[in-house]
């Protein structure tokens, strides 16, 4: 089985850290509870408009932190068929990829889609934490899975709960690894 993994939400705290910048520069705190969107606004401002911005930061790229359990289930699917598929934009490749190379060194081949595109991902499984990207996976053959990685701002009216046979919903990686598990088994 072929899988896929998704970067921000699911590798890395993304929105953490950009929360984190966002108080910083704007003297705005925010909990990443209170993200309950994938367009989410903070004082006329969209989360996915700064994360743009902050990426282009090879410094902040560096600094953004793992998700908690992910290096651990990485590893523990080492010798499977595991890349990242990401739809950060081109221009966060290079620091992209050097993240990657510190925090998780075994996950080599890198594909780059845009958001909503993940659907041409050569993959059997995407994990992804935006309902659209599973969405449009699984819709895109009757044999693909998708692996909802919860966070506050997964759902977004997609008809996600439409697809209850080929996706799966975890809020964290050890129930990830046990999805990937089952999989495999049938």
């Amino acid at each position: 089985m072929r899988i896929a993994v998704d970067i921000d939400g699911v590798l890395a705290d993304q929105i953490g850290s950009a929360l984190q910048r966002i108080e910083k520069e704007y003297g705005q705190r925010y909990h990443r509870s209170e993200v309950t969107r994938a367009h989410w606004t903070f004082d006329g401002r969209d989360i996915w408009t700064e994360i743009s911005r902050l990426l282009k930061d090879p410094e902040y790229v560096m600094a953004i932190p793992v998700i908690e359990g992910s290096q651990a289930a990485v590893q523990k699917l080492a010798g499977r068929d595991v890349h990242v598929a990401t739809a950060r934009r081109p221009e966060t490749e290079k620091s992209t990829k050097q993240w990657l190379s510190r925090h998780f060194p075994d996950l080599k081949e890198y594909h780059h889609a845009r958001t909503g595109a993940k659907h041409a991902v050569l993959s059997d499984l995407l994990i992804d934490d935006f309902d659209l990207n599973i969405v449009g996976f699984v819709e895109s053959s009757p044999h693909r899975r998708g692996v909802l990685f919860q966070q506050p701002w997964s759902i977004n009216d997609t008809g996600i709960e439409n697809y209850s046979d080929q996706v799966y919903f975890c809020k964290d990686w050890p129930s990830v690894l046990k999805v990937i598990d089952e999989i495999e088994a049938i």
